[in-house]
C-alpha cells in the first residue's frame, strides 16, 4: 500500500502537541515522526495515511496553527521516494522506526524501567568517585569553618 506522508511545523512544543490532536482527530493518520530544533521552540510532526487523509489533517493542524499564531510551514508529500524514509528513521517495507536514538524516533520502545527491571543485576557496586567540584566545595567549607 502507498502511503502519503504529511508535515507541518509550528513554533513551540506546546502547539504542537495541540495541533497534532486535531490532525489525528480530522483524518485516519498515523504519527510518524516529530523533530525538534532550537530546544522545542522549533517543532515539526509527520503523519502518514492515504492521500486525501493526510491531506484532510494537515488541513487541520494548518487551521489550528493558524489559531494559535504559530504556523511556519506545511507540506503533503504524496508517494514519497523510499529514501524518504530513511531520511526519517523509518524501515521501507515495515515503515517502523528502526533506529531508537534517532532524533525523530516515535514508536514502540522499552520504556526505561521496564529496561532496568529486565537488566541483569550485578552483585558488585562500585563507589562513585568524588568530582573535583565536590572536593573544592568541601574544601571551602572547611576553610570558611
Amino acid at each position: 500500500m502507498e502511503y502519503s506522508l504529511g508535515l507541518v511545523e509550528v513554533s513551540a512544543l506546546g502547539n504542537a502537541i495541540i495541533m497534532l490532536d486535531d490532525m489525528l482527530k480530522a483524518a485516519d493518520v498515523e504519527f510518524v515522526a516529530t523533530e525538534r530544533k532550537l530546544g522545542g521552540r522549533l517543532v515539526t510532526i509527520v503523519v502518514r495515511g492515504e492521500l486525501t487523509a493526510v491531506k484532510a489533517a494537515v488541513d487541520a493542524g494548518v487551521a489550528r496553527a493558524k489559531q494559535c499564531d504559530c504556523l511556519k510551514a506545511s507540506q503533503v508529500i504524496a508517494r514519497p521516494h523510499n529514501e524518504i524514509f530513511k531520511f526519517l528513521h523509518l524501515d521501507e517495507e515495515e515503515k517502523k522506526p528502526n533506529s531508537e536514538i534517532a532524533g525523530t524516533h516515535v514508536g514502540t520502545t522499552v520504556p526505561a524501567k521496564t529496561a532496568a527491571k529486565s537488566a541483569p543485576k550485578t552483585t558488585k557496586t562500585a563507589s562513585k568517585p568524588k568530582t573535583s567540584s565536590t572536593a573544592a566545595k568541601r574544601g571551602r567549607a572547611k576553610k570558611t569553618n
